[in-house]
């Protein structure tokens, strides 16, 4: 099972480095469908991937919670970039008949129903699965994983900040000090599961 998780992981992590070398040229093809699907089959190579670590270090009953968290996580990802990758295939292939309609709509949808606070939402979970994790690893004197398991924990304080700015209506000055660039967030989410992939194969 853990080698069947490693493996299908290290898949995850190709087709992010694809993603990230082709995404611009994919994008100048108005291929941004192909991309989102791309990415959902990226969040399902990952998918099993908490479950296998709490089954290692099951020990720590408490871990099962962070799991199951993590877990709803991804499956938010999968789900929000298979909608998105429908929505914007459909829209590209009708974008001639009404351009301006169309934009209109994918902004609406990408903003709105299915992006933003559903990605939003999903990167604070699986915050709070890292801040377990990061627990988990410090009490097995793993202080390595457990200071890097920190140090990601650190973009849930970003990710709730953000979730509460895009639901609330008024502004509030505060919540606008942390800019979302989501290459950055790709990168942490990329990064924190080749980590986690590492310590699979070490382990």
């Amino acid at each position: 099972m853990v080698n069947a998780t490693f493996f299908m992981g290290i898949l995850g992590v190709i087709i992010f480095i694809t993603i990230l070398s082709t995404f611009q040229k994919l994008l100048r093809n108005d291929e941004s469908g192909f991309l989102h699907l791309l990415m959902c089959f990226m969040f399902i190579c990952w998918l099993p991937i908490p479950f296998v670590i709490y089954l290692k270090l099951k020990i720590y009953s408490f871990l099962f919670v962070g799991a199951l968290l993590g877990t709803v996580s991804l499956v938010l990802y999968v789900i929000t970039m298979i909608l998105q990758a429908s929505h914007l295939s459909y829209s590209t292939k009708l974008a001639y008949e009404n351009e301006e309609l169309w934009r209109k709509n994918d902004d609406w949808m990408l903003n709105g129903l299915l992006g933003s606070q559903v990605e939003l939402l999903a990167g604070f979970l699986k915050g709070i699965w890292i801040m377990f994790l990061a627990l988990t690893f410090w009490l097995d004197g793993q202080i390595i994983f457990s200071i890097l398991g920190i140090f990601y924990s650190l973009f849930t304080v970003l990710y709730l900040l953000k979730l509460l700015d895009t639901s609330l209506i008024r502004d509030i000055k505060i919540l606008k000090v942390l800019p979302v660039n989501p290459l950055i967030i790709n990168l942490e989410t990329s990064s924190w599961f080749l980590l986690l992939l590492i310590w699979l194969r070490i382990m």
